[in-house]
């Protein structure tokens, strides 16, 4: 998820430069606002108070596979940055998505499944594992942007967000409506194998 989310953010100027204007820093910077306020936020809320309703499992699916499909459709629509309000709305529900699905959820899993005695361990490896992604994201993201555009950053990102739905779909357990007494009982889960 950070590899995709940290990519896209840092590199938001590259990515909007895409739409071919001369806009000064400020329009960019208004424009990456907008896109925060009107997107971004609200999707944390909206995860935020459906996180318990819907469970975090589903929420990290869906917010994964929507953030692959808001990112192929930026890399695959032909001129799609030619029309800069779509395009703006594509690349604010990529950030929605983002917002309510994994980065909402990836931090409350690990508090959740990791076993009481490894939990801070666990949560701490996690964590910095999303940062290393991140880290890969930021540097990695720019040159896919110079290297083939939209086409290659993009792509990469929507990669990286379906392998997210996939690792979630077939390791992580639903912990919706579970005390953490209950979670510690069930049966071990490849991610509490891996932490053992």
């Amino acid at each position: 998820m950070d590899f995709a989310y940290y990519g896209n953010t840092v590199s938001s100027p590259l990515v909007l430069q895409s739409l071919g204007g001369h806009d000064t820093l400020l329009h960019k910077t208004m424009t990456q606002l907008l896109i925060f306020v009107v997107f971004a936020a609200p999707g944390y809320a909206v995860a935020a108070l459906t996180m318990d309703k819907l469970g975090r499992r589903h929420i990290q699916v869906l917010g994964f596979c929507m953030m692959a499909v808001a990112f192929l459709a930026m890399a695959l629509i032909p001129n799609l940055e030619k029309q800069a309000t779509l395009f703006v709305v594509v690349y604010g529900i990529s950030f929605f998505f983002t917002e309510f699905g994994p980065n909402a959820t990836t931090f409350v899993y690990p508090s959740e499944i990791f076993p009481v005695r490894v939990r801070t361990t666990g949560h701490g490896i996690a964590a910095a594992m999303g940062k290393l992604g991140g880290l890969v994201g930021v540097f990695t993201f720019p040159f896919l942007m110079r290297w083939h555009g939209l086409l290659s950053a993009e792509s990469a990102a929507a990669i990286v967000s379906g392998l997210g739905a996939l690792a979630t779909v077939f390791l992580l357990p639903e912990t919706k409506g579970k005390s953490l007494e209950e979670i510690e009982s069930e049966p071990a889960t490849v991610v509490e194998k891996a932490a053992a």
